[in-house]
């Protein structure tokens, strides 16, 4: 879906659901560029279009194995963030609260 979304734009996706199941992504010129598990990033050295993304690739505390973060590591929180940062939007609890655009596509659709 970000692929299609992406033709002619950068699209930045921070995803995750009620059993810790997650991805960022980011894609550019309908290609998927990159797409992060926070639970298991690896290092930027995995992930080979992470230059395309500089924001991200110098946030080195992300780049670190689940365990070995601070206990008080918030990587919903750093995910938005760097989004923010990337993009200029402010994904603040004021912007939570806003009702906001959205489509709704069918899952052939979105398989094409």
């Amino acid at each position: 879906m970000l692929r299609r979304l992406s033709q002619g734009a950068r699209v930045y996706s921070a995803w995750w659901n009620v059993n810790s199941h997650n991805q960022l992504s980011f894609a550019a010129g309908d290609e998927l560029v990159l797409a992060i598990d926070a639970f298991f990033p690896g290092s930027p050295e995995d992930h080979p279009g992470i230059g395309r993304w500089p924001e991200l690739q110098a946030m080195t505390d992300f780049f670190v194995e689940f365990e070995e973060r601070d206990e008080g590591y918030d990587w919903r929180g750093a995910w938005l963030a760097v989004i923010d940062q990337t993009t200029g939007a402010r994904l603040n609890g004021e912007w939570l609260e806003q009702a906001h655009p959205y489509i709704t596509v069918r899952v052939s659709d979105a398989v094409r």
